[in-house]
């Protein structure tokens, strides 16, 4: 099964799980394949939304209904020149879903979704399981971790350039994230940090001395 279908069956459970009709569904599918399947996206793309709702399908939400909701709804709006593409996607969910979820469930999907933007503890059970979940292929093997990597800088590079998208990535993101205490919030996935920061600090070195290669 493709990206591409895994990504749609996912929506479509979801959909049903949320009492949509059959054609608002279909309609919010295809709008949110068109945000990530926009030519210029090579990571945030249907297929991190596929990893994402598979890591979460063994953890132990409090609301796994709106974790999801949240998880598919979290990068279908991502320009990589914009600091606001989280609040924009939160936003979107609350306006296409306005008086067919309950408010509260509503509201509580799209808080999980802004607090993608920080990645800091939020102190929400299910909403640190998200992040965790979002940030998780940091701790993967090298060569998976690699396909990430490359991914973004190819988001980026289009838009900032080569020598901005290196000291960017080492200065906002890399950086920050070696310097925190534990990267990962939830004992869940407390054991991934000692891989992730490995690997932050091999494409570290990489962006430093050359280009990101195996």
């Amino acid at each position: 099964m493709s990206a591409a279908e895994a990504f749609a069956a996912e929506w479509r459970d979801l959909a049903q799980a949320l009492n949509l009709s059959a054609v608002l569904s279909d309609i919010l599918l295809a709008e949110l394949q068109a945000g990530y399947g926009q030519p210029g996206r090579h990571y945030h793309t249907e297929k991190h939304i596929v990893a994402m709702l598979n890591g979460a399908g063994g953890l132990d939400f409090n609301d796994p209904d709106m974790a999801r909701l949240a998880i598919v709804f979290h990068d279908v709006i991502y320009d990589p020149t914009r600091s606001d593409n989280e609040q924009r996607s939160a936003a979107l969910l609350k306006d296409r879903l306005a008086d067919l979820v309950a408010p509260d469930h509503l509201n509580r999907a799209a808080d999980i979704i802004t607090a993608t933007a920080a990645h800091q503890p939020s102190g929400d059970h299910d909403t640190d399981l998200v992040l965790d979940l979002d940030m998780a292929i940091l701790g993967q093997p090298w060569p998976v971790y690699l396909s990430y990597a490359q991914g973004v800088m190819a988001e980026y590079l289009p838009h900032i350039g080569d020598a901005a998208w290196r000291q960017g990535r080492v200065s906002l993101f890399i950086d920050p994230t070696l310097a925190r205490g534990d990267i990962f919030i939830t004992e869940r996935f407390k054991p991934l940090d000692i891989q992730a920061r490995e690997n932050l600090r091999r494409e570290k070195a990489c962006l430093s001395g050359g280009s990101i290669t195996a």
